[in-house]
């Protein structure tokens, strides 16, 4: 028996989370950067409610993009990283 995909692709986040809270699999703050400066541009982006100036989430993949963007594993579901 499968693992139904939003729950494959919850027990995904939450391992991301993880690794990236701890550190691991993590990315340099300038490759971070990047990434966040993509997502900044991008259509999908949430802008964060406390800080207009930063992205909380991703719409395309619902991830939490300041984690998301640390992990070197993790890709943009649109393709731009």
């Amino acid at each position: 028996m499968g693992v139904c995909r939003t729950c494959a692709g919850a027990l995904r986040g939450t391992t991301g989370l993880a690794w990236s809270m701890l550190g691991v699999h993590v990315l340099s703050q300038g490759a971070v950067k990047q990434r966040l400066e993509i997502c900044r541009g991008c259509p999908e982006a949430v802008v964060c409610q406390h800080n207009a100036h930063q992205v909380c989430r991703c719409n395309a993949c619902g991830c939490w993009l300041k984690h998301k963007t640390r992990l070197r594993r993790e890709t943009c579901p649109k393709g731009k990283w």
